[in-house]
């Protein structure tokens, strides 16, 4: 049970890549109440946001030990909100998603058995119904695209009316970052919390702040979306959490390609938000494709690499306007949600249509808009390949350099044959080590992620995709081709993307793109 908590808990546990979370054993633990109202907790956003926090609370493994639940318990479960664990009632749905996701790893409480003085933090979807009982409360709104989170008793005048998930989602996300925060640790005079300094009013339709929800642009109304064919190069946590997020609008309609050759592992499951421990080792491809077809998506999983999917090795066509296309390498829209530099070069490399692209470092997430009629880098510019033949060369001599225990170790840990790797150092002409075993020595080590970055990532990966449907293609980069969170310092900015001068796009954007897609060089739409 241990060993499988330690493998929960091993990505949040990494060093943090900007420097600004305390060591690892300065963490702490602690408890967490969720609460609402009974007009809140009974909309179709309130359960959005209720659902979302209560996901990523319980994926902060070693850090959230229990959450109690202070909701009305007659509150019917409304659809399209749980994508898992759905019961009649909205309360059990909830305490279904902590059992699913965390087993026996962080306890439900019975917020009244529990002393209030028990709880660290407190975090109310809507009105408080009472005074805190915690050291720190934060109240929680959100409706359609703009949000608010603070400790200030700001109420609205009337519960929220939309069924957008989108800022519902992404005051989730904020609120269990506060808690992150503040049970990870961050270093002195580093980042900023939301109860130190002034709330935050936030519309993720135009990422901007506000001083009051009135400053807020309320973006577009939805009354359902047709999108064009989607594919999903990649199915891992970016991913599942844009399905979610498109999954989740009311009369949706479209196409998903997804392809993904790699299987769930517990090491992840603190950020794959569709996912739950029984998931481990189950092909990521057809469990985010299953989900999207059951939301109103056609559907095609490939298990797969992206390489293999694009030469169609072993695989059945795929819908037969896109197999036609696909015969002639072209590809409208693809979601970049890989995690490897070589995966996104092919993609690049085939010069499709757009590309919007979803990815996070530390404690911020992107989606990043790859349009070759913009004038934006392009998904090489972005994200360059190192030499892999040195990157193997210098792992193989940190080994030779090791005691043979923590050599054979070192080997384990990287997926590759103890015996072959001691033969390959001993005989390094022998070829006991296959493509993929070098190809391992060849990666970099996990890097530190986090639920609620992650799922950061794939709802504005998400929000660019509705954008594109909404206002139009150009309407992705009018103020920048990258659209950001930031939970060190909370928040969302636009920031512009300007190609690197060493990349082949500054040419092959005009040759190859241009010649694939002539008409938008002559001003015409996305189609």
């Amino acid at each position: 049970m241990n060993a499988d908590l330690d493998r929960l808990a091993d990505r949040h546990f990494r060093p943090d890549p900007e420097g600004q979370l305390a060591p690892p054993t300065d963490a702490r633990q602690g408890r967490v109440l969720v609460g609402a109202d009974s007009g809140t907790a009974a909309t179709k956003a309130g359960q959005h946001a209720l659902w979302m926090l209560t996901n990523l609370l319980c994926r902060q493994f070693r850090l959230v030990t229990s959450i109690g639940f202070e909701i009305p318990a007659t509150i019917p479960l409304q659809p399209r909100v749980a994508a898992f664990g759905g019961a009649p009632l909205l309360a059990d749905a909830l305490k279904n998603c902590v059992r699913l996701v965390a087993g026996a790893h962080v306890g439900i409480c019975d917020a009244e058995s529990v002393d209030g003085a028990a709880y660290d933090f407190e975090i109310v979807i809507g009105r408080p119904c009472r005074s805190p009982r915690a050291p720190l409360r934060l109240i929680a709104i959100a409706e359609g695209w703009r949000l608010y989170l603070g400790r200030d008793l700001w109420i609205p005048d009337h519960p929220p009316s939309s069924d957008l998930s989108f800022a519902p989602y992404m005051v989730a996300c904020f609120a269990a970052g506060e808690v992150f925060k503040r049970l990870r640790g961050m270093k002195e005079g580093k980042g900023a919390f939301i109860d130190e300094g002034k709330p935050l009013f936030l519309s993720v339709w135009s990422g901007s702040k506000g001083e009051s929800w009135a400053d807020l642009d309320s973006g577009p109304s939805v009354d359902g979306l047709s999108f064009p064919a989607l594919y999903f190069a990649g199915a891992g946590a970016v991913a599942q959490a844009a399905g979610l997020t498109l999954g989740g609008l009311l009369d949706v309609n479209g196409h998903a390609t997804v392809v993904d050759p790699d299987t769930l592992d517990l090491t992840n499951d603190n950020r794959y938000v569709l996912s739950t421990i029984n998931h481990d080792q189950q092909p990521k491809a057809p469990l985010l494709a299953a989900f999207l077809s059951e939301r109103g998506f056609s559907q095609y999983p490939f298990e797969g690499s992206w390489q293999a999917y694009v030469t169609r090795q072993d695989r059945e066509a795929n819908r037969e306007d896109l197999a036609d296309l696909e015969r002639r390498f072209l590809y409208r829209l693809i979601l970049s949600c890989v995690d490897d530099n070589g995966a996104r070069h092919s993609i690049q490399n085939l010069w499709p249509d757009l590309i919007i692209g979803g990815s996070t470092y530390g404690l911020t997430a992107k989606a990043i808009t790859f349009d070759m009629a913009s004038g934006q880098r392009c998904l090489k510019c972005f994200n360059p390949v190192d030499d892999r033949n040195v990157k193997v060369r210098a792992r193989l001599k940190e080994a030779r350099l090791m005691t043979p225990e923590r050599r054979e170790s070192f080997f384990r840990a990287l997926g590759v044959d103890p015996v072959a790797a001691n033969q390959h150092l001993r005989q390094p002409e022998c070829g006991q080590l296959s493509e993929a075993d070098l190809n391992r020595f060849a990666a970099d080590d996990p890097a530190m992620s986090i639920g609620f970055v992650s799922v950061a990532a794939g709802i504005l990966l998400a929000i660019q995709v509705a954008r594109l449907e909404l206002a139009g293609r150009d309407a992705l980069t009018e103020r920048g081709a990258i659209l950001m969170a930031n939970f060190y310092k909370p928040g969302l900015r636009w920031l512009p993307s300007l190609p690197e001068s060493e990349c082949d796009c500054i040419r092959r954007r005009v040759s190859d793109w241009a010649a694939q897609w002539p008409g938008y060089l002559k001003g015409g739409g996305y189609g």
